[in-house]
């Protein structure tokens, strides 16, 4: 029997239907690799779906950063309301990594913030996967980053039943031993208090508290509460109580682990005695020694990560566990935006290998700190089962990977890739602004892509002197104002935006009708086939697109681009005539993806679109700190006093990192909006 339950109000194309059929039997012959080459607009996300009920597997969907794994985990969820679809990406607000910069003798320590909320997104997504066979997981590749050991997890949950033999006492030493906390004054997740012979727990991953009464040694009654005002909302008869953090170390192992640490370190003290550094190995000795008394007593210490090794009880250079590992049978990946993605999976390892072996060198860490890390991409491919990597412009390491490539390049709405137009960049500026003048005519919106930050702010000013309202985006604007930007634009406040790099993949603007790229020649990433293809696409979503490019001679890079933007122009326009199909254009509704963040992150969502286009909680909350004053005195009114409490909690702390950093220009903004709070 099919675990999976796909609902949807669209009915699969014939072009999609081979494709699933395609990827399905892909899969079933047990091929590693297989690519769908989909189009924008051609409907991958319900391919995905529909594959995932036809093989009826867990699923492991990775995205390249939380913007689009939030908006498909959105998706997912309106696909499969019956089913358990989790959200897995990191829980840091504010994250910076402890690093030394040797030439300024600068040690820096870690400095995190995280976001409770989006831990308990993180529980929830784990605990999925061990206890649940039809399960779909949207992640960022924060999932190839240690989370600790599966089976010292699976080993530590315990279930409470009705009737079950078991004293208060009992319960509380194995919320204790699971690392709850007994809290008589508040209740948060991985939390509990006790009243007499009832226990209040609230189970990390949950979004209610549960109470165990019970008769002496008898469970008597487990219910589902409301908090703060205790109502019981329903009776359950068993509950599964998982550990309130994803690191378990049993007392043995941490005995143990201790023993290794402390071996190692006489190693690597003699080492750098040896070697002469005198300074780095007494520091080495002091921290470590100080670590070591900290684990003894309370079973942590500062920086606990950089022992993970230890105390996951792993042997020397060998590979973390990470989410992939929660998993108990196959499960398929689908890799979305595989072109980005796949790079993003490679690079992890290698950055935070650099960062740790300055520390190493100078004698902040011990060498065993390069085993908390992310996965090197060989062992991420070992770990995973069938992998389905999903782009309109497939990377070459998938090109030339995979076993099967599937093109999907029929949209069902039958609209047809940009006419490309290639021009001289004669009169370049007058030509823009000519087009710029019919499409706003018609009410259509341009995109300008040049190849530098400054092209694009100075190419902006002039726009706006010569009577264009425009606006520009690029890696240096901050992205709640990338997200205000965006909506402007696309509300008809902006005619035209003028943008580098940022303007590629993942956007949906069917107000679009022509991309201009200038500098179409030039050689480099920004006008690789790929690039030029993508940015192609920003204008695929409407019924009269174009793009026109302005080059002096075709290089490599551009041909290929135009010969396939061409190439499924032509295929789309063939399947159009043989199957009578009207172009119809996409409905110019923004996908409400910020109302969904706002549910996901338990902030009441009332019906202010104003406000919501200016608060994107997809970013930290530190940067939300930035908004108008009155934006954001009615953004932290919709928050329970508990999240207010949090997020000026938060606030504090980023103010005296930036004061201690001697950045008190930011540090007094903060301040100021910590004062908005009373």
């Amino acid at each position: 029997m099919n675990m999976y339950n796909l609902v949807s109000n669209y009915k699969e194309t014939d072009e999609q239907r081979r494709v699933i059929n395609e990827i399905v039997q892909s899969i079933k012959k047990n091929n590693k690799f297989t690519t769908l080459l989909g189009v924008t607009g051609s409907g991958k996300t319900f391919v995905m779906a529909k594959v995932i009920e036809a093989l009826d597997l867990p699923a492991l969907v990775i995205a390249p950063n939380k913007v689009l794994a939030a908006q498909l985990f959105s998706e997912f969820k309106n696909f499969f309301p019956h089913n358990r679809v989790e959200y897995f990406i990191s829980f840091y607000d504010f994250y910076r990594p402890e690093s030394y910069v040797p030439s300024l003798d600068l040690y820096l320590e870690k400095e995190a913030v995280i976001n409770m909320y989006i831990d308990k997104l993180r529980h929830r997504a784990t605990q999925a996967v061990i206890s649940d066979k039809n399960t779909i997981i949207v992640a960022s590749v924060s999932c190839i980053y240690n989370i600790g050991s599966p089976e010292e997890y699976i080993n530590s949950y315990f279930n409470i039943y009705i009737n079950q033999k078991i004293t208060t006492d009992e319960i509380t030493y194995k919320l204790v031993s699971i690392y709850y906390e007994q809290d008589n004054y508040e209740l948060n997740p991985g939390k509990f208090r006790v009243r007499g012979n009832n226990i209040i727990v609230f189970p990390q991953g949950e979004d209610n508290p549960i109470l165990i009464e019970l008769d002496y040694d008898t469970v008597e009654n487990i219910y589902i509460i409301n908090y703060p005002d205790f109502k019981k909302l329903r009776k359950v008869d068993l509950f599964t109580i998982y550990p309130a953090k994803m690191f378990i170390t049993s007392e043995e192992i941490l005995k143990k682990a201790i023993k290794e640490i402390r071996q190692d370190l006489e190693q690597r003290y003699n080492e750098l005695i040896k070697e002469g550094k005198l300074v780095e190995a007494q520091r080495l000795r002091t921290r470590v020694e100080y670590d070591l008394a900290m684990l003894s007593k309370f079973g942590t210490c500062p920086g606990i990560e950089n022992y993970s090794r230890y105390l996951s009880n792993r042997p020397p250079n060998s590979p973390p566990y990470t989410l992939l590992h929660y998993f108990k049978d196959k499960f398929i990946t689908f890799i979305d935006e595989s072109h980005i993605t796949i790079s993003q999976l490679k690079g992890m390892y290698f950055s935070d290998k650099n960062r740790k072996e300055t520390l190493i060198e100078y004698g902040f860490r011990l060498p065993s700190c390069l085993d908390n890390r992310p996965l090197r991409f060989e062992e991420f491919l070992e770990f995973t089962h069938n992998i389905v990597f999903v782009s309109a412009t497939p990377g070459d390491f998938e090109l030339s990977n995979s076993n099967k490539i599937v093109e999907l390049l029929v949209r069902p709405t039958g609209l047809v890739d940009p006419e490309v137009i290639i021009l001289k960049p004669d009169n370049i500026v007058e030509t823009i602004l000519n087009e710029i003048n019919q499409e706003k005519s018609k009410g259509n919106r341009v995109i300008i892509n040049v190849l530098t930050q400054k092209m694009a702010e100075d190419f902006c000013e002039y726009l706006i002197m010569n009577g264009v309202k425009s606006a520009y985006i690029h890696s240096k604007v901050e992205p709640l104002d990338r997200i205000k930007i965006l909506t402007d634009f696309r509300k008809g406040v902006y005619d035209c935006l003028v943008g580098v790099n940022l303007l590629r993949e993942g956007l949906d603007l069917p107000e679009v009708s022509t991309v201009i790229i200038t500098d179409g020649d030039k050689q480099g990433f920004l006008r690789s086939k790929n690039s030029i293809i993508q940015l192609a696409g920003r204008a695929a979503r409407n019924l009269v697109s174009k793009v026109i490019i302005f080059a002096n001679e075709i290089t490599k890079a551009l041909s290929d681009a135009i010969a396939e933007t061409n190439r499924r122009r032509e295929y789309q326009l063939n399947y159009n005539k043989m199957n009578s199909i009207e172009p119809k254009p996409l409905p110019a509704k923004p996908k409400d993806i910020i109302k969904m963040v706002f549910e996901m992150l338990g902030v009441d969502y009332k019906d202010n679109k104003e406000l919501l286009t200016k608060v994107d909680l997809l970013i930290s909350e530190e940067e939300i700190a930035f908004v108008d004053d009155e934006i954001f005195i009615e953004y932290i009114n919709r928050l329970s006093e508990k999240k207010k409490k949090d997020l000026k909690q938060k606030l504090t702390k980023y103010m005296k990192s930036l004061a201690d950093n001697m950045d008190f220009e930011k540090a007094i903004i903060i301040r100021e909006k910590i004062k908005l709070f009373n």
